[in-house]
């Protein structure tokens, strides 16, 4: 017990120590959690920590302008201009402690399983979604600062360090990007034997399901180039949650909120007030849709009185999103067309068109179908990538899926300035936190 005691009170400890610059939240308590029902409040507070990193790689993608004149742009013009080596000291940091501050907190519901009262689905369940959560900070984590997962250079390629449970006398040194995928897979196997819940009601979506494990592993094995393994999971997701919204018969939500049919995880906030009120949105994305024919143009965008464009996408907690239906069906339409061969390409562009006519107006479709079915494998996948561009504006994948195809040089005028970000450059990948680097020499 008085180990127990001890155990309790070094938690409580540093909670209080690693949430103060993140989040203001009432641990526990010193009370020793005993109950499924406390290992859920405990596991709750995991889930709240915000993380702002998919709104900060949408300043160093593509979809933003920056305007430079605005108030508070200095926290944003080094991460925009990708100037990562001597940012100023008004630069908002990409997360790095507060995901190992959510690991901490999965770790003891992890390690705890055996200790946890209360019925066994519940507890399975809750076991099940600490098991998700810890894969998810791990993958976020390896793919802000480590390289793009690479088959051939993968276990070589240096990632994060990983923490699976506490030791206060070890050094956590950076493991092989290998090394956290193998982690990030075999939580995610683990999550898939405990989970009982196909899929969370409304509200409580932010918690993880079988479906939304399926899909994160979908996702995985995509980035991973495993097309056949990521067809597979997109597939058994899409036995369980289908759903696509029609834009055509219904625009009053965006397909991306947490109460649109196609949510699955609404966990990740995507849109700040600041890229709103401080960017418009990129030349380069406007001009990628068809305005008069694709419904998302409207849906996902406003015009300001100086021409430019602003997101409708808004800060609230509704528009918290981390895997969604549309998801599934990119993924199955661009691992077949990576797959090549006829049959493939066939099926990649039924995916395609199955969530584009959800999308485009009837005469718009036939025209995206013309267009598209005489495209080889190789052009096939660049219009996949685009589609992927238009369907997920602003919602933290355009970063991610730049670093793991094409590398592009971006160039760009800021403050009459021109800065330049070249193809395959190494600022694809973040720089380790200057106080991580102070708290953990092995970064």
């Amino acid at each position: 017990m008085m180990k127990k005691m001890a155990q309790i009170s070094w938690i409580i400890g540093v909670l209080m120590i690693s949430c103060d610059d993140y989040l203001d939240i009432e641990p526990v308590g010193l009370v020793i959690p005993k109950s499924v029902e406390e290992y859920r409040s405990f596991l709750t507070a995991a889930y709240s920590f915000p993380k702002q990193h998919k709104i900060l790689t949408t300043y160093r993608a593509d979809e933003i302008t920056l305007n430079g004149d605005e108030l508070g742009v200095d926290q944003y013009q080094d991460i925009y201009t990708w100037n990562d080596l001597n940012p100023n000291l008004n630069t908002i940091d990409f997360p790095y402690a507060v995901f190992y501050t959510v690991i901490f907190y999965t770790n003891h519901v992890i390690q705890n399983e055996k200790e946890i009262t209360g019925d066994q689905e519940d507890i399975d369940q809750l076991v099940g979604e600490a098991y998700a959560l810890r894969a998810l900070q791990y993958f976020d984590l390896v793919n802000l600062y480590g390289k793009p997962y690479d088959e051939s250079n993968a276990i070589s390629d240096e990632g994060v360090p990983i923490v699976t449970e506490y030791d206060s006398e070890r050094r956590f040194a950076k493991e092989s990007i290998e090394e956290v995928y193998k982690l990030i897979i075999s939580d995610i196997e683990e999550s898939e034997k405990r989970l009982n819940i196909e899929q969370q009601e409304i509200g409580f979506n932010y918690r993880f399901s079988l479906v939304a494990i399926k899909s994160f592993k979908a996702r995985v094995f995509l980035f991973q180039k495993k097309w056949q393994q990521s067809i597979d999971l997109a597939l058994e997701a899409l036995a369980i949650k289908p759903d696509l919204m029609d834009l055509n018969v219904d625009e009053s939500i965006m397909s991306s909120e947490y109460n649109s049919i196609e949510s699955i995880l609404a966990l990740d906030l995507v849109v700040s007030l600041d890229i709103i009120q401080n960017a418009h949105v990129s030349d380069e994305l406007i001009t990628n849709y068809d305005q008069l024919e694709d419904k998302r143009f409207s849906n996902y965008f406003k015009e300001n009185s100086d021409g430019n464009y602003s997101s409708k996408k808004g800060t609230l907690d509704n528009f918290k999103c981390t895997f969604r239906t549309a998801e599934l069906y990119m993924i199955l339409a661009e691992s077949y067309a990576r797959l090549g061969g006829d049959q493939n390409l066939n099926l990649s562009k039924g995916y395609l068109y199955q969530l584009l006519e959800n999308r485009y107006t009837p005469a718009g479709l036939e025209a995206y179908k013309n267009r598209v079915e005489p495209l080889n494998a190789d052009d096939l996948i660049q219009e996949i990538l685009i589609e992927r561009q238009r369907e997920f504006a602003l919602e933290g994948h355009r970063w991610n899926d730049l670093r793991r195809t094409t590398q592009k040089k971006i160039t760009r005028l800021f403050d009459g300035t021109t800065y330049v970000l070249e193809q395959n450059d190494e600022r694809y990948t973040l720089p380790f936190p200057q106080d991580a680097i102070i708290n953990n020499p092995d970064l």
